[in-house]
């Protein structure tokens, strides 16, 4: 009996130790952290670098003052208050003082007064204010009355700072509205100003409207940078040119009938997307479904790489491997490695003009898709495809895909898509503005006569930051866009010459201009242009050069600074772990339970 009482006595004793250690998992909200570095005249660090935590609404000086220390730092009275003089022992000599930048952009209010926003980067320069800023740029609002709203001329900028961070830093973040899109940062207001209706924001660089979204456009030493509240609607008294400046703001010049809105753009994406995940998803559905943020089939990738394989990366014709090549890379894989076969090789050692210019025109869209390099010894590099089609444009500014006399609408648009982001180039330029008159004339001879090739031109132009619906590629009261959108079905598919029965083919051509189209809306550049995601492994990404066009050169970094950022994670993580072994200690307790009880109904039974 007094056996069986203390094997009981045990396994409760061991049942105690571990159910005494069942907690509920505790998580903790990250907390908002800041990076201080201090670098005196001679670039040293003055301080090591620091992390620490940020209080809610604590201003740029608070966040100094926590970084170095209250004891570290000197300041001299003045008429307009208390003004930073010496950080650490390095102070400021007679020409000189602590320069304050948020983001980048010289601040124009004081550090005491502005109340550190999550992610900012607050820095303190040591400044000779005898010498002239090596980087500034002006800024300049105008409201849909032609007034202007603010300007500011001469702002000092360092680092690598956005338009966006400008607007921001000279009007304070509490005069710019915005949303959160899945293309970037949409601007709703600025200065209590709202974009309602068919209004929005334009944005300009140097008196032209920006090819990209002020979050995305770097600036560069001496950029004007201008936004205008305009309207999808025509000024009264337009002259049809869609040319606007900073200085003298007009609309564009896109019909007042039955203008495309931007839900309504949404809504015939939304619904032809639909009707293409219903039906076979190809290379060219997969395209639009990627660029507009909808959902690619889950088994899309391991059916194109069991095809790749099949085929040992080999396939008879070029475009096939273009293809697969962009299909891939939208759906988040790595065209270089699939399945251990690189099709980008395949293209620029490839027989490009096996299939006429057309195979030669998404060679260079497919090497360009990501940037890829390219060895100088490459049967094919971009430059190469570049001279081959330039060399191949024919008299009235079209291409024709068999390299004819007689140019073809459809072929023009792919190569002048091809040729978009080298368009500035010298010997591109020109041929690119006579292809654009070329297809311009071709729709006011109302030669565009179905969806296919009304889709062909809209991603060529959105690629090149043209409109197609305004302009000159608008007429009797609508615009290509509209034109396109006039083949969609209720189905959301669409017909290739204005039928009630859509197709794959023809939806799949009709969605990628639509989308193709919302990315120039939202300053996001051409349809053809990804980036490797973060699910595809390190080891597999391919090496990829700088583009040589549409990136901004880095402003100069000047030197002595003192940098605050703030940071905020909002998704708890697990705190270290206190408790997390509990569940092998429940299984051990388990485990012992079942041995004793087994111990016990052996002994009860030898002792019967």
């Amino acid at each position: 009996m007094l056996k069986r009482k203390n094997l009981w006595m045990s396994l409760l004793l061991v049942l105690m130790v571990l159910t005494s250690g069942l907690q509920t998992p505790v998580f903790a909200a990250e907390a908002e952290q800041g990076t201080v570095t201090v670098f005196g005249l001679d670039s040293t660090a003055v301080v090591p670098d620091k992390t620490l935590p940020l209080t809610e609404k604590e201003t740029a000086a608070e966040a100094l003052k926590d970084a170095v220390g209250q004891e570290n730092l000197e300041y001299t009275d003045t008429s307009y208050g208390p003004m930073l003089t010496g950080i650490n022992g390095v102070k400021a000599g007679e020409n000189q003082f602590w320069a304050f930048f948020i983001n980048g952009i010289s601040a124009q209010v004081g550090p005491d007064s502005y109340v550190v926003q999550n992610g900012d980067k607050i820095t303190y320069r040591l400044t000779d204010f005898t010498k002239p800023a090596k980087s500034t740029v002006s800024l300049k609002v105008v409201d849909d009355k032609q007034n202007t709203v603010a300007e500011l001329s001469s702002i000092e900028v360092i680092g690598s700072p956005n338009a966006f961070q400008l607007l921001q830093t000279a009007l304070g973040t509490d005069q710019v509205g915005f949303e959160e899109t899945q293309y970037g940062k949409m601007i709703t207001s600025i200065k209590g100003i709202k974009a309602e209706g068919s209004n929005y924001w334009g944005f300009y660089v140097d008196g032209k409207m920006a090819n990209v979204g002020a979050e995305g456009y770097q600036l560069q030493n001496g950029n004007q940078i201008s936004f205008q509240l305009e309207s999808f609607e025509s000024a009264p008294g337009d002259g049809g040119n869609g040319e606007t400046t900073p200085s003298t703001p007009t609309t564009p010049t896109t019909p007042t009938t039955g203008t495309i809105t931007a839900q309504d753009l949404q809504t015939a994406v939304n619904d032809s997307s639909a009707y293409v995940l219903k039906n076979e998803v190809g290379e060219w559905q997969v395209i639009a479904l990627k660029q507009a943020g909808k959902e690619i089939p889950t088994n899309y990738l391991a059916n194109v790489k069991a095809i790749v394989k099949e085929k040992q990366g080999k396939f008879s014709r070029i475009t096939d491997t273009e293809r697969y090549a962009l299909g891939i890379l939208a759906a988040g894989g790595n065209p270089t490695n699939v399945e251990g076969y690189n099709l980008i090789e395949a293209i620029y050692n490839g027989n490009v003009t096996k299939q006429g210019l057309n195979g030669v025109a998404y060679a260079l869209i497919a090497l360009d898709s990501a940037n890829f390099s390219i060895p100088s010894s490459a049967q094919w590099t971009k430059e190469k495809l570049i001279s081959y089609l330039t060399d191949r444009q024919n008299s009235d500014g079209g291409w024709a895909w068999d390299e004819s006399t007689t140019s073809d609408i459809d072929t023009t648009a792919m190569i002048l898509t091809a040729l978009a982001p080298f368009k500035d180039q010298a010997g591109v330029k020109d041929k690119v503005e006579a292809a654009i008159k070329y297809l311009s004339s071709q729709y006011q001879a109302s030669k565009i006569d179905n969806s296919s090739t009304a889709a062909q031109v809209m991603i060529a132009l959105s690629a090149l930051g043209i409109d197609a619906n305004i302009g000159d590629f608008s007429k009797d009261n609508s615009g290509l866009v509209q034109y396109l959108q006039s083949f969609q079905n209720k189905d959301g598919g669409f017909d290739w010459q204005g039928g009630d029965e859509s197709d794959p083919f023809t939806t799949s051509q009709a969605i990628q201009g639509l989308v193709a189209y919302q990315l120039f809306k939202a300053g996001k550049g051409s349809l053809y242009h990804f980036t490797l995601t973060a699910e595809t492994p390190a080891a597999d990404k391919p090496a990829v050069e700088t583009p040589q066009t549409e990136q901004a050169a880095p402003i100069e970094q000047a030197a002595p600074t003192a940098t605050v950022v703030k940071t905020t994670n909002q998704t708890g993580h697990a705190l270290p772990n206190t408790a997390t072994n509990i569940y092998n200690l429940v299984a051990l307790g388990l485990l012992l339970m079942i041995a004793g009880s087994f111990i016990y109904w052996r002994q009860r039974k030898q002792n019967a």
